[in-house]
């Protein structure tokens, strides 16, 4: 099996990612298809684990496949804040499922139901040689909750995905526990005997295997390793973090901010640092030095500081 990079994972699942700004994290993936082949069955069921720590990003976690006319078909497990107005309503320790595709008119779906730690959700793909259409069945614990029917074209791709929407305003998704897909089943078209030659991996164990020959591949578990979409350093210098009440700070890398003095304490990341900042009367900058942060106001005065991570007050929400 080929270790690639997380960008050729996901070119074969996400003709769309123009539609909008997300990042991804740990994932395994099959495809393409050789030259006439498609898929025409996807199962796979996600073992639910706990909800990411804090619960407040949007993440969505997803087996999908990339079509010959650029849709997405990606039945969804889903984490969010309150202020997400989904028809799950409030998420509190919980999930919401429900098949869905991303098309070229945007995000659309089935019945949106709650999910928890522990449950089964299966998410089955299947072509109707009928209709033309994929046509998706969303079971939890067995019981079928959620369906969506798509005229797709022909699916040429298939893989997992840890997905969390960084679109402004939007809270960073935190850290995502590792969870298991058991009983995976892709079924081609036409039998494919190097199919696993696209095979590919990013923080993620275990793979499909076949054994008629190409034609169906099977996987008892994939498991996916855990993720934290928290902003580090230096990769993410010049983040933009958004509070719950939707203040915007801009972060940058070994800098400080001396004077100004207002509060100190122990904080379990800069998120959470720019977020007392934004709770906290006269507050401009958090600094964090990877155990405390340090609130700061207005007359304070940027340094550099070799380890430090800084959150300057750019927009003040409500």
């Amino acid at each position: 099996m080929s270790l690639l990079k997380k960008s050729t994972l996901l070119s074969f699942l996400l003709p769309l990612v123009s539609a909008g700004a997300s990042g991804f994290g740990h994932a395994f993936s099959s495809g393409p298809t050789a030259d006439g082949n498609w898929i025409r069955t996807a199962n796979s069921t996600l073992v639910v684990p706990s909800p990411p720590l804090p619960q407040k990003g949007l993440l969505s976690l997803w087996v999908g496949m990339g079509t010959s006319n650029g849709d997405l078909i990606q039945a969804l497990v889903e984490s969010y804040n309150d202020n997400i107005d989904y028809d799950c309503g409030v998420l509190d320790g919980d999930w919401c499922t429900l098949a869905s595709a991303l098309t070229s008119n945007g995000q659309q779906g089935g019945t949106q139901v709650h999910a928890n730690a522990g449950d089964e959700v299966q998410m089955n793909y299947l072509y109707n040689d009928d209709t033309g259409n994929y046509d998706q069945y969303v079971l939890l614990n067995g019981n079928l909750v959620s369906t969506f029917s798509t005229s797709s074209g022909k699916a040429l791709g298939w893989g997992t995905a840890e997905e969390c929407n960084q679109a402004a305003p939007a809270y960073p998704c935190g850290l995502t526990p590792a969870h298991s897909w058991i009983n995976t089943v892709l079924v081609l078209d036409q039998p494919q005997p190097d199919y696993s030659n696209t095979f590919g991996t990013f923080g993620a164990s275990g793979t499909l295997t076949s054994s008629d020959g190409g034609k169906t591949w099977t996987a008892d578990k994939l498991t996916i390793d855990a993720w934290n979409y928290t902003p580090t350093c230096p990769d993410d210098d010049g983040y933009k973090l958004t509070t719950l009440d939707n203040s915007v700070f801009d972060t940058t890398c070994n800098s400080d901010f001396v004077g100004g003095e207002l509060k100190n304490s122990t904080m379990g990341s800069i998120q959470d640092c720019v977020t007392a900042c934004d709770e906290t009367e006269n507050c401009f900058f958090a600094v964090w030095d990877g155990r405390n942060c340090g609130l700061k106001s207005s007359v304070a005065e940027k340094v550099v500081r070799e380890g430090m991570i800084a959150g300057s007050l750019i927009s003040k929400g409500c």
